[in-house]
């Protein structure tokens, strides 16, 4: 009978610990999850930059077009600032977007 306490009191104790466990988890994860998606975010972000900035070497050094423009023309269109008032609209858009609920009050 004394090694039947025993046992009941032994898997009792190890079921409080593993519970006590499963919310030490549950909490760290909560935090650490928003961070994870915008590292994420960041990686593809940067993967596309990456992406199209080999396809603008290629394209300037074997001298292709993309959509009929050189990249000379790319580069003065860039440096005329042409599209200043669409990438302006494009970050507000962005921003509004990206604002978070409790931002907006």
């Amino acid at each position: 009978m004394m090694q039947n306490d025993y046992a009941q009191a032994r898997k009792q104790y190890v079921e409080e610990v593993r519970r006590s466990f499963r919310h030490a988890q549950e909490d760290d994860y909560e935090e650490d999850e928003p961070v994870s998606v915008s590292v994420s975010f960041l990686k593809v972000r940067l993967l596309i930059s990456a992406c199209i900035f080999a396809a603008f070497i290629l394209c300037d050094r074997t001298g292709s077009q993309f959509y009929h423009y050189t990249t000379e023309e790319v580069i003065s269109m860039l440096q005329e600032e042409r599209f200043q008032p669409q990438l302006d609209s494009i970050r507000e858009a962005w921003t509004s977007i990206t604002q978070k609920p409790q931002d907006k009050r």
